[in-house]
């Protein structure tokens, strides 16, 4: 709530009294902090929570299948990483893990905030199925039965919270802390979900125990002390500054063993393990021998966890300058299942294993980059080669690695198990990686801070870099590589620079020298520039992800699949049979010719586009779902479409094509044509004289019920319906010369206006009925108006008399939304002066929209339209 401004001064500027600001945000955040691979939907999805500042997004991996898994994935235009759920998180996060409880086959994420703010959070099947098909008040009575449900708090969002708060918050739990820590928050969970491991403050670390008794399908309890997580407490430590820690994999026998990476104050990097007493809250440190104590509660059947043997501690000093991170090594699936695991250090220089259990050590060196990510490489039926670990690493440039590790396990199960070999190889680039994420079949997304998050695919074989040449220079490396990227999502962070540019029209200085002579339309002018939209160009990115992007409101479009074709000039839809659903041509008008795709299968073999002259062999005939260039009959083809569709008159099931000299009408089921109407000869059924000079068609248009409107050269425009006495046959009904050339028809019938149902057409199945239009709307050249025209006639309005005309310039309207009874006569050189001398209707469409939209107007809430304008 902005603060109440105090009243200015006499002296004050009173422009000068605002004190607050109303700030929205116009563009979400894309960059990715974190991400983590789990089951959050269902227990049998593989889903990717992603971080992105204050909004946490589940994405889930539609997996290939083995048929199409070799394919190219350019071809397929099915999202293999779509987007289904966003919650809104108050607080920037800054960890991010899952968990998964005993009693519970899908996975929990818990998170924590930047101000120490924490959460624990699952999916709802219940709650989602609830807002897809509930009502408000179905959900309003569940909420007032049972009020302290937390399955209703946030009801737009299908998520139930276990357990949310403050660290601050608890004080009898939790202490407060000191500083923050200057490398945090670091966030790791025990691999056996005994605990989870935070540094949040300096000199501490913050362990929360976990209830694994806990059930996420009972009611929820807030707070540390019950619920999914036990007393929470801060245990001092040594080491003041932290920049990794992971738990190492150990027996169930041995207390949590945290690894710590920490520098001291000369800049040497160590890491050392402590293990974690979560009974006795407390760390127990390298070098110390923990005291036996029977349990606390003498009914548990727990044994008492212990430390491992003092020599088999890890611990190493001195490690390679500029580590950042240490990734956990399962101990060697030997007969001595007791020993612990090691870990990898990844450095700036060096790669390094080290297990003090085993007792070696094993460095791979690499070229200088800083190591930024990592993620293991597991498929997801969990079976691994235990002789083999892989991981993804990537770093600053943009490169995602390889690293493997490599055991002494033959493939019949013997040896020692221990690690013998590292090898670190580059697979290719890619954007600079904040989060890895392997989702199996060789993809892995990509989190990105820096540049656009990608959805990669890992090659088996290296193909040549794309846009990348040959240069002499350059190493096999770089000019090959074994990524491909099948996917790219928006980032426009980090934004370095950025400029607001106004998007002004190239007529705005006309409009304004206009507006000296016609003040009015002048001022009204210089108003819309001056709230026409910006243009933000932004600097975007980091490095090689560096962008130059062009940011403003609309709505957006995505192309899932472009065709380049020369003169197309319009399309329409065609169904084989009126009662169809889906549509079975598609006529592509040209500006000298008309083709037609079509879906063929054996029962459209007589529309064959393979059949050429004379061809009979059966090879020819076409395969059942194959979209190829086909034949009708009756239509021509040698002519542009001006329109074309399905029509049906009683029991006539018929095709309508309108070209520029004549109206036909084709048969659906034997495709050739039933009668035609010419501009030229007048053929057809027709009641009136044409007393008129035949002309050229120009525009038309038609709707499913048999009622065409055509447009000749001059001005004139023709009503007709198609009558279906005895067999079908074109009647006009009405003629009206206009004074301007006219631009744009349409028909398209209201639902308002339907009329009764035995003169709307015939119901198909209960499901499609032709309606028929109680009116026209038509557009003209060099006009500021658009016309609607009935075609009922009665006494007040015969046919193609006019109902209403709207006038669409600006400052000529009747203060209703530019409607206005009565057609209103302009002077030319007004409209010659006006700020939209050449605007004019290029396109119409009749649409009805919900009563509820707007309450402006009860005659545009039931009837209104949508144009296209041309300047």
């Amino acid at each position: 709530m902005a603060p109440t401004a105090t009243a200015p001064s006499s002296q004050e500027d009173p422009n000068l009294s605002e004190v607050g600001h109303y700030v929205v945000t116009a563009h979400p955040s894309g960059a990715v902090m974190t991400a983590v691979k789990c089951s959050f939907l269902s227990p049998d999805s593989v889903d990717v929570a992603i971080a992105k500042s204050t909004r946490l997004e589940i994405r889930q991996f539609i997996q290939p299948t083995a048929d199409n898994d070799d394919d190219d994935d350019d071809n397929d235009s099915t999202e293999q990483l779509p987007l289904l759920l966003t919650l809104p998180i108050n607080g920037r996060i800054t960890t991010l893990t899952s968990i998964k409880f005993k009693h519970s086959k899908k996975d929990c994420l818990f998170f924590t905030t930047e101000r120490g703010d924490y959460a624990l959070i699952s999916y709802d099947e219940t709650l989602a199925r609830m807002n897809m098909t509930g009502t408000a008040g179905t959900k309003a009575n569940a909420a007032s039965a049972n009020p302290r449900s937390s399955a209703f708090i946030g009801e737009h969002y299908p998520v139930k919270t276990h357990a949310s708060g403050a660290f601050t918050s608890y004080s009898t739990s939790v202490m407060a802390g000191g500083r923050q820590a200057e490398c945090g928050p670091l966030m790791a969970v025990d691999p056996l979900q005994r605990c989870v491991a935070l540094h949040v403050y300096d000199g501490y670390v913050t362990v929360i125990p976990i209830n694994k008794d806990y059930d996420i399908n009972t009611n929820v309890t807030k707070g540390l002390t019950t619920g999914p997580f036990k007393d929470a407490y801060h245990a001092r430590i040594e080491e003041r500054t932290l920049l990794s820690m992971a738990f190492l994999e150990t027996s169930i026998d041995y207390l949590p063993q945290l690894s710590l990476m920490h520098q001291d104050a000369r800049g040497f990097q160590h890491v050392i393990t402590h293990g974690v007493d979560v009974k006795a809250k407390g760390m127990v440190f390298l070098g110390s021998i923990q005291k036996e104590k029977e349990p606390s509660d003498s009914s548990s059947k727990m044994p008492a966890m212990k430390m491992p043997p003092k020599h088999d501690r890890l611990k190493i000093s001195r490690i390679d300058g500029g580590s950042a991170t240490l990734i956990p090594i399962p101990p060697p699936p030997s007969r001595n299942s007791s020993k612990l695991g090691g870990v990898v250090i990844l450095g700036q220089r060096q790669v390094t294993y080290h297990s003090t259990a085993e007792g070696i050590t094993r460095v791979v060196p690499i070229a200088p980059s800083i190591l930024l990510s990592y993620c293991p490489v597991m498929e997801n039926d969990g079976n691994a080669t235990p002789n083999v670990l892989r991981f993804l690493v990537g770093d600053e440039k943009g490169k995602i690695h390889l690293l493997t590790v490599l055991r002494n396990i033959t493939p019949e199960g013997n040896g020692d198990g221990r690690v013998t070999t590292l090898h670190f190889d580059t697979l290719g680039s890619a954007s600079a990686s904040s989060a890895l994420v392997y989702l199996g079949r060789g993809r892995v997304f990509v989190g990105s801070q820096f540049g656009d998050s990608q959805l990669v695919k890992i090659l088996e074989t290296p193909v040549p870099v794309s846009g990348g040449g040959n240069d002499e220079k350059k190493s096999a490396l770089d000019q090959n590589t074994y990524l491909r990227i099948l996917e790219e999502y928006t980032n426009l962070g980090p934004i370095v620079d950025f400029d607001l540019r106004p998007c002004i029209n190239s007529a705005s200085s006309d409009s304004a020298s206009r507006g000296k002579v016609h003040g009015e339309v002048g001022e009204l002018g210089k108003a819309r520039d001056q709230h026409r939209q910006s243009l933000v160009v932004t600097a975007s990115g980091v490095a090689k992800d560096g962008t130059v992007r062009l940011v403003r409101n609309g709505v957006g479009m995505r192309e899932h699949a472009a065709v380049e074709m020369t003169g197309i000039k319009g399309m329409w839809g065609l169904r084989r049979k009126f009662s169809h659903d889906d549509d079975a041509f598609l006529v592509q008008s040209f500006v000298t010719e008309t083709r037609i795709l079509g879906v063929q299968n054996a029962k459209d073999a007589d529309v064959d586009a393979m059949e050429q002259e004379g061809d009979t062999d059966d090879d020819s005939e076409p395969e059942g779902g194959v979209l190829a260039e086909v034949r009708i009959p009756g239509f021509k083809s040698m002519k542009p479409t001006l329109f074309a569709g399905n029509v049906m008159v009683g029991s006539f099931d018929l095709l309508l094509q309108v070209v520029d000299d004549a109206i036909r009408l084709v048969d659906s089921e034997t495709l050739e044509m039933v009668t035609e109407w010419t501009a030229f000869s007048g053929d057809g059924d027709d009641d009136s004289d044409d007393d008129g000079v035949p002309s050229m068609i120009t525009v038309a248009s038609a709707n499913e019920s048999g009622q065409i409107v055509v447009a000749l050269r001059g001005g004139t425009l023709l009503y007709f319906e198609v009558n279906c006495d005895g067999s079908p046959k074109l009647q006009r009904l009405g003629v009206v010369c206009l004074d301007r050339e006219i631009s744009c028809i349409n028909l398209n019938p209201f639902n308002s206006l339907t009329p009764s149902a035995s003169e709307s057409g015939m119901d198909i199945g209960g499901d499609r009925v032709a309606k028929k239009s109680a009116m026209v709307a038509i557009g003209l050249w060099d006009d500021f108006s658009v016309c609607l025209l009935s075609l009922r006639g009665n006494l007040i309005n015969p046919i193609l008399g006019q109902i209403l005309r709207i006038n669409l310039a600006p400052g000529g309207d009747d203060g209703n939304g530019g409607f206005s009874e009565t057609e209103t006569e302009h002077n030319p050189d007004d409209l010659a002066g006006s700020a939209s001398q050449h605007m004019m209707a290029r396109s119409l469409c009749l649409v009805t929209l919900d009563s509820l939209a707007s309450s402006n107007n009860a005659f545009v809430n039931k009837k209104t339209f949508h144009s296209g304008y041309e300047q």
